[in-house]
């Protein structure tokens, strides 16, 4: 038992002592480590005190604070505020807001109102056909009543301008600035089995950037053997600027095919048909009229030929235009002229274009109506390419007035298909050029006249232009204004006048020696608000060129065959034009009447006088229409009727192959009164349009059954028969 006792007591002893000697180390070891910390302080070869490091050490992170906090203790200068201009809440918005933008700063608002001119303007072209004659089918192509030389491009096209009626060139095509979503429908039917639609929309995702989408596609069978048209336009148009108006830049693509079927016209046998339809002379075995036991002439009744389907045609093929076309425009603006302000005084500016088209012939079983041909059938095709670059100034002066400057750059790339047939033929089929030209426009007001100037100079000499042109207007007493300007022009011819090749043996060609066209043009115009306007042209045209007709007066609408004409003599075209618009009550009377003469100088060594330029001495329309309200004025409309009249002349003749019109001097068109009847409606922002076309014809021959029918577009093509016509304009501002 006290063994026991001792072991325990020397055990615990010992643990005790363990534990007491643990506990001595570990303080120990702390004291050391804290002491060390202190000791760190003390040794001679440490750093100096924080407060003489920030003067003698140099980029240390002391000065560089005090650095920053001498700047902060700096007054700061108020950074300079961006000029916004002020952007109307929707609220404040109406229709003078949504804006339609177009090439040549031309700016209009979208309208949605009706008017004669509008009325004017719902067609295939959405323009007043004033100086157009339709051909019988919609999208067909037009005959031209009427000039303006001075309008034209100044660079050469690529031809078969017939087709081009309704194509969107870069000036077509509009960029909108909407402050909300914007639609428009145009729809408008055809004839028969189709329907015509040209849509929009236009879309912002800020106030400064919108895009717009649009479509246009027509089907129209036509009431005419081989005469299908069709279309698809696709357009695509940008625009974006800054909210100063510094930067603006607009882009365009377009993807565009128009195809027609072709039928050369109406046979001489069809012409008989169509133009005494339904009673027709009875002629015996030796093509005599058979008279009666009275000594008049007999006749039969056949109403067959007033189906225009029956009526034979010359020939039939098709013809295809196709395009695409890549548009960009860029511009800064500099110098504002005040404090916030969005005027400039000055912008720079950058533009691009590039463009290709293709025109096609097909024919699977070609006949003689345009002579022999190599094989039996035709697959002509014809490119063209143009690639353009432009530099152009703009400065704006209160002294010296507007003025803009463009430097441009013209790539051509033009190509009618190789003939195989002939392998040792010396025609070529390209023709690749390049032209660099300045052109300079300036207008300024002084002393109440609005002046204007401007030049086009291309600085190489082959397809070369040069232009000028001044004009001054002003207003005069009691609301009378007066403008008078003079235009010069010298330009080269569509490149189809140079170079042309085809399967027909007889439309190869190539002229590389024909000179520049000539225009020098004097007008004069004097308008009133009330009484209208009075306007006068003068054209003086030196080498003018066309496509000439020489087939033999015995095979007249039996074959076609031309020539490309250049004239050595001077012709003088006149044209003076009549316009007003009188306002009694809700009856409007509204008159447009035109004058023209063509006069080519005589050549004392010239047999016969070559045909010149041909148009109608008198164009008149005139059009009755009553305004009024219905249905509490939740109904607008306007309702009357359009006349058309010009005298006979020798009408250009349709040739399809190329695509464009031909001078003939054998037969006459005209003398004969056109009369449409209209309804117009407007509900909201929708409008409804119903016309009865070429109403009199079916009247006419109701009353006078043996009248003929005599309305022709074109020599053996006739104009539209009766028909009706109905349309719409639907605009959603949303």
């Amino acid at each position: 038992m006290c063994n026991k006792l001792l072991t325990f007591i020397i055990t615990s002893q010992t643990n005790n002592l363990g534990m007491r000697i643990g506990l001595s180390l570990s303080f120990f070891l702390i004291t050391v480590l804290v002491y060390s910390q202190d000791l760190a302080v003390k040794v001679q070869d440490s750093l100096p005190a924080a407060t003489s490091l920030g003067t003698a050490v140099q980029d240390s992170l002391i000065l560089s604070d005090k650095q920053k906090q001498k700047e902060k203790a700096k007054p700061k200068k108020p950074k300079k505020k961006r000029y916004i201009p002020y952007i109307k809440s929707m609220d404040e918005v109406t229709i003078s807001d949504y804006k339609i933008l177009y090439l040549d700063e031309t700016e209009i608002s979208v309208d949605t109102s009706l008017s004669i001119e509008g009325e004017y303007s719902f067609n295939f072209l959405r323009k007043d056909y004033f100086e157009y004659l339709p051909l019988p089918n919609m999208g067909e192509g037009f005959n031209k009543l009427g000039y303006d030389f001075q309008e034209q491009s100044f660079t050469p096209q690529m031809g078969a301008r017939v087709k081009h009626f309704g194509y969107f060139e870069k000036e077509d095509v509009p960029y909108y600035e909407m402050p909300s979503a914007y639609t428009e429908l145009f729809f408008k039917t055809t004839f028969q089995q189709g329907q015509h639609l040209d849509a929009t929309l236009a879309i912002n995702t800020s106030p400064k950037f919108n895009i717009a989408v649009s479509f246009k596609g027509f089907r129209s069978e036509g009431k005419y053997n081989y005469s299908l048209s069709r279309s698809r336009q696709f357009r695509l148009s940008s625009q974006y600027q800054t909210y100063d108006s510094r930067y603006r830049m607009r882009f365009h693509q377009t993807t565009q095919s128009l195809e027609n079927d072709f039928n050369g016209g109406l046979s001489n046998d069809g012409v008989y048909f169509f133009e005494n339809a339904p009673n027709y002379v009875i002629a015996d075995e030796s093509g005599q009229p058979r008279l009666n036991e009275n000594g008049e002439e007999e006749f039969v009744f056949y109403d067959g030929f007033l189906d225009r389907s029956q009526l034979p045609t010359q020939t039939n093929g098709t013809s295809i235009l196709e395009g695409k076309r890549y548009f960009m425009d860029h511009q800064y603006r500099m110098f504002p002229v005040a404090k916030d302000t969005t005027a400039y005084a000055m912008t720079i500016g950058y533009r691009v274009n590039y463009e290709n088209k293709n025109y096609q012939i097909n024919q699977q079983n070609a006949n003689r109506y345009f002579l022999e041909t190599y094989n039996g059938a035709v697959a002509d095709t014809t490119y063209h390419t143009t690639f353009e670059n432009s530099v152009y100034l703009k400065f704006d002066n209160t002294i010296l007035g507007k003025l803009k400057v463009d430097l441009n750059h013209i790539q051509w790339d033009y190509t009618s298909g190789q003939n195989d047939y002939e392998k040792d033929t010396l025609l070529p089929n390209i023709i690749d050029a390049s032209q660099l030209a300045m052109e300079v426009n300036w207008s300024k007001s002084i002393l109440g006249v609005e002046a204007q100037a401007g030049f086009y100079n291309s600085f190489q000499e082959d397809y070369g232009s040069n232009a000028w042109f001044i004009s001054a207007s002003r207003p005069l007493i009691k609301g009378i204004h007066f403008k008078a300007s003079y235009k010069d022009r010298s330009q080269p011819l569509n490149f189809n006048y140079y170079l042309f090749r085809s399967d027909y043996r007889e439309y190869d060609w190539h002229n590389p020696d024909l000179l520049n066209q000539k225009f020098k043009t004097k007008s004069l115009v004097v308008s009133h608000p009330k009484w209208g306007s009075i306007s006068g042209e003068w054209t003086s045209i030196d080498n003018y060129t066309f496509f000439n007709n020489i087939t033999p007066i015995k095979l007249l609408n039996e074959r076609f065959k031309l020539e490309v004409l250049q004239l050595n003599k001077k012709i003088d075209y006149l044209k003076a034009r009549f316009d007003q618009r009188l306002n009694f009550r809700k009856f409007s009377w509204i008159n447009n009447v035109q004058y023209q003469r063509a006069t080519k100088e005589e050549d004392p060594d010239e047999i016969l006088q070559k045909p010149g330029l041909n148009v109608p001495e008198w164009l008149i329309r005139s059009t009755l229409m009553l305004t009024s309200s219905m249905f509490n004025e939740a109904l607008f409309f306007q309702s009357g009727a359009t006349f058309v009249f010009f005298t006979d002349y020798y009408a250009d003749q349709y040739n399809p192959l190329i695509s464009e019109f031909v001078t003939q001097s054998n037969t006459k068109i005209g003398e004969y009164p056109r009369i449409d009847f209209f309804f117009n409606a407007k509900i909201k922002s929708s409008r409804l349009f119903v016309k009865l076309e070429n109403i009199n014809a079916p009247i006419e021959h109701l009353i006078f059954p043996d009248t003929p029918y005599d309305y022709y577009a074109a020599p053996y093509i006739p104009y539209r028969d009766f028909s009706l016509r109905i349309g719409l304009i639907w605009n959603f501002l949303e």
